[in-house]
């Protein structure tokens, strides 16, 4: 059994040695005959040069760099010996296969830099993340009261939200060179306090916990001051989708309150109470951005400030009905009030498609 073990182990051995063998020699036999073709394009020996390269072609397993250069060889001697229909051919391989290719014309015959130019080269299909810091606001648009003597018109209180950060999963398909359709996808939350005071005896507490999906729509277009360097502008309009609002909610006031119109001392406390129903789930922002980034090859690296405004009101006072204890009991009634945002972040992308077209004869 042991002998079988070696016997087996030693031919394993050896089928990989030849392996190895007889790959090292196939790449230095494919750069031999590479190096055999540049010297017959620099003698003007075309055809013996094309005959090589369609051979490397057939039978190579050429890197990326090694192909991209075959390619623009093969493509060079087609020009060289009239045969323009492949030469065209040729071209059009290189830029789909390579679409980063740099043309560097005074290496070229001119009819195969005419050749190149006829091609617009952009990328084409492109994901990425963002992660931006986010700085919102509450905006009433229009308010409502329940007791007369109290004021509901205070704005929201929406202090303690700060700066926080989020992050974006993010698509764009570029139509047009130097134009885009874009969409984001997010989630996002917000918290507010309303609270009433009336003297003598009155007091009502009230804070809201809001989460949201959101999905920004926008144009984008692109400037390119320099070969690497991009700018952008941005605008769109997306849906926001309201998942998730809990209330806490508390009130107090003594015999001695006036506001209620009850002789009596009162106290409720309520924490974890759905409000969603009395919520518009679905509202909309209006959205306008710009960036500046820097290209490298498929990939990109943006800058970026936005402001999203928010489009119609993302409370419902009108439903109010149907949760009755916080209008009875809690005497509370939502704004209508919608969310302003501003951000400002980095965005990586990645090419997944670019778009080789032809623009001209």
């Amino acid at each position: 059994m042991k002998r079988t073990q070696v016997i087996l182990l030693l031919l394993t051995g050896t089928m990989w040695l030849a392996a190895q063998s007889t790959s090292t020699s196939l790449y230095q036999d494919c750069t031999a005959i590479y190096k055999s073709a540049e010297d017959a394009y620099q003698a003007g020996l075309f055809t013996d040069c094309i005959e090589m390269l369609e051979e490397m072609l057939d039978s190579c397993d050429l890197s990326r760099k090694q192909k991209e250069r075959t390619l623009q060889m093969l493509a060079k001697a087609y020009v060289e010996t009239g045969e323009t229909g492949k030469a065209e051919t040729t071209v059009n391989v290189l830029l789909k296969n390579f679409p980063h290719y740099e043309l560097k014309e005074t290496e070229n015959p001119e009819l195969f830099n005419r050749m190149v130019k006829k091609y617009e080269i952009h990328p084409k299909f492109i994901i990425g993340i963002k992660n931006t810091g986010n700085f919102l606001r509450h905006k009433t648009i229009k308010s409502y009261s329940i007791l007369s003597g109290l004021d509901y018109s205070k704005p929201f209180d929406d202090s303690e939200m700060g700066w926080w950060f989020t992050y974006y999963g993010c698509a764009e398909f570029e139509f047009l060179r130097g134009l885009s359709i874009n969409i984001d996808g997010s989630f996002y939350y917000s918290a507010f306090i309303r609270s009433f005071y009336k003297d003598p005896g009155f007091f009502l507490y009230y804070q809201e916990q809001d989460r949201f999906f959101e999905f920004p729509l926008y144009f984008k277009k692109y400037f390119t001051p320099s070969k690497n360097f991009l700018l952008y502008v941005s605008a769109g309009y997306g849906p926001v989708y309201n998942y998730f609002a809990n209330a806490t909610v508390s009130i107090e006031y003594t015999k001695d309150d006036i506001i209620t119109g009850k002789d009596a001392e009162y106290e409720a406390y309520m924490t974890g109470y759905d409000v969603l129903p009395i919520k518009n789930k679905l509202t909309w922002q209006w959205n306008s951005g710009a960036g500046i980034g820097y290209s490298l090859k498929n990939l990109r690296f943006f800058v970026d400030v936005r402001y999203l405004g928010g489009v119609g009101s993302m409370s419902a006072p009108e439903k109010s009905d149907l949760l009755p204890i916080l209008k009875d009991e809690f005497f509370y009634i939502d704004q209508e009030m919608k969310i302003n945002q501003f951000e400002f972040g980095l965005t990586i992308s990645y090419t997944l498609l670019n778009s080789v077209k032809r623009i001209r004869k």
